[in-house]
């Protein structure tokens, strides 16, 4: 495959085309599983090996700045896998510490271990590689020459280039006196002031540009604390005055969400939390069997009616009384309205076409059978975001089981060991969850749309086709106008026809 190709694959994917995103990983899990099968020894171990790295490398894709590099990207994430897995088994022993790898010469202090992390991206592919997976993978020079295919006098040489050219970076910022720059590591004055307020007389340890794929909060500050404790702190832009006022009513109502410790006054939004709890459930579905996938199943349905069931009460609350209500047919309004559409941050971001798509005889056809229906319910939604369906915004903890026996059966006490413990981003439709279904749905949210999960929160309310219809024609409506061009293009044509296929296939259940 060209590279060419590839960078057009990777494009289709970053917008949403899943066919392209299977062509592109299914090209490459023959070049994952050489390399698993030289660092594992063992066919069924690569195999799983090779399965995470290709579904981690789905999530984590629109963090590759350099789509010319995404075969080596996968390959430095494969090889990361193998040796989690080695740790795992207790068949992997520890690297050197990346300070102490240094020696003596140019032991460096601990707060300065982002430098070594940032010099590391000075070094070129092969040495950085071949270092890493010495020092911090832990592996012996003649395992990484098995992997690497090079003979071990070249990975000697690497290994000593590599400490050479960290020597002369490290020694050459020690003398200025300058730290590394801070574009690497995306913190502002208004981080600085946050952090300075907060947590006074501490010391930067670690600065984590994206601490997780597809959450809200970046960076993540690891600090060592005047006291000489540790911790770790989160920022986010997405929680002005409004927002931390409903979390503390959702907390109120059992409902628990990140955990601020500052606002910043400069910066509308920003503010520092507490690390998240537990684990972002979409990678802890992903990283299990089966049984794993139904609890995860369970516990977003768990969520959704958490969420949904302190509807009244925050309707009665006074943080409640200051939302924004909508119907239904507001939802509608907002793609012909001008005004309503810009005032909404998410739909505004994109809709280059909207105005063409209202003049098209397709769509205001679809719009005119969707306001119809809308007419006839009278919901009363309870709008902050769109988002607080997805299941990438709960939190669960992990635990320790592995999800290998049959699970879920009526009072199966395993199935309570991993309670949800964060809601990311508890912003959504309260008052209608057929809508915030609707969202997931059209998103296709990977993996819980593919195993059903939407059919068995309809499932288990007696929801109907019909019922749910009206919602899916909106959201895919809105989704149209937000991000199609009108002329169905050569390029990304299944994202577009899966948008239109949805339109008339709701409007057919209607």
């Amino acid at each position: 495959m060209t590279r060419e190709i590839v960078r057009e694959l990777i494009q289709q994917s970053l917008r949403g085309d899943h066919i392209a995103l299977e062509r592109l990983l299914e090209a490459h899990r023959r070049i994952a599983f050489s390399l698993a099968i030289r660092a594992l020894g063992n066919v069924d171990d690569a195999m799983d090996v090779v399965q995470e790295s290709l579904a981690y490398a789905s999530i984590q894709l629109p963090t590759l700045r350099d789509h010319d590099r995404f075969e080596a990207w996968l390959r430095q994430l494969t090889l990361s896998q193998c040796a989690n897995l080695r740790r795992n088994r207790g068949t992997r022993r520890l690297g050197t510490s990346l300070s102490d790898c240094m020696e003596v010469a140019i032991r460096i202090d601990p707060s300065r271990h982002l430098d070594l992390r940032t010099s590391l991206g000075c070094l070129n592919e092969p040495i950085r590689t071949t270092f890493l997976l010495r020092f911090d993978g832990g592996w012996s020079i003649p395992e990484i020459a098995s992997l690497l295919a090079i003979p071990e006098n070249t990975v000697r040489s690497r290994l000593m280039a590599a400490k050479q050219r960290l020597r002369s970076l490290l020694e050459a910022s020690n003398t200025t006196n300058t730290p590394m720059p801070l574009k690497t590591i995306k913190l502002n004055a208004a981080h600085a002031a946050l952090l300075l307020s907060t947590f006074p007389e501490s010391t930067i340890l670690e600065v984590l540009d994206t601490p997780e794929p597809w959450q809200p909060f970046s960076p993540r500050v690891r600090l060592r604390q005047s006291d000489g404790t540790e911790t770790a702190v989160d920022f986010r832009g997405d929680i002005g005055a409004k927002r931390l006022a409903l979390l503390g009513a959702l907390e109120r109502l059992g409902i628990p969400g990140p955990r601020v410790r500052a606002r910043s006054l400069e910066m509308p939004g920003l503010c520092l939390c507490e690390q998240a709890r537990g684990e972002n459930l979409t990678n802890w579905t992903m990283n299990g069997t089966a049984h794993r996938i139904r609890l995860a199943t369970d516990r977003a349905i768990e969520a959704i009616d958490r969420l949904q069931g302190c509807a009244d009460e925050l309707l009665s609350d006074p943080v409640g009384a200051e939302i924004e209500r909508r119907s239904l047919l507001d939802e509608v309004e907002i793609l012909t309205t001008d005004d309503r559409w810009a005032q909404d941050p998410w739909l505004a971001e994109a809709g280059r076409d909207r105005r063409r798509w209202l003049a098209d005889p397709w769509f205001r056809r679809c719009l005119g059978q969707v306001r119809e229906a809308a007419l006839q319910i009278d919901t009363l939604l309870v709008y902050t975001d769109y988002t607080f369906f997805f299941p990438g915004n709960y939190r669960i903890e992990p635990g320790n089981q592995l999800f290998d026996m049959p699970l879920g059966w009526p009072g199966d006490p395993v199935s309570h060991e991993n309670p949800l413990v964060e809601f990311t981003s508890p912003f959504g439709h309260f008052g209608d969850p057929l809508l915030g279904l609707a969202m997931v749905w059209i998103y296709d949210c990977y993996p819980f749309v593919h195993t059903g999960f939407v059919e068995q929160v309809l499932w288990r309310r007696g929801v109907s086709r019909r019922e749910f219809a009206p919602r899916i024609a909106l959201k895919a409506l809105q989704m149209v106008a937000r991000d199609l061009p009108v002329e169905r293009p050569p390029e990304s044509r299944s994202f577009w026809d899966s948008l239109h296929g949805w339109v008339e296939q709701s409007l057919a259940w209607m």
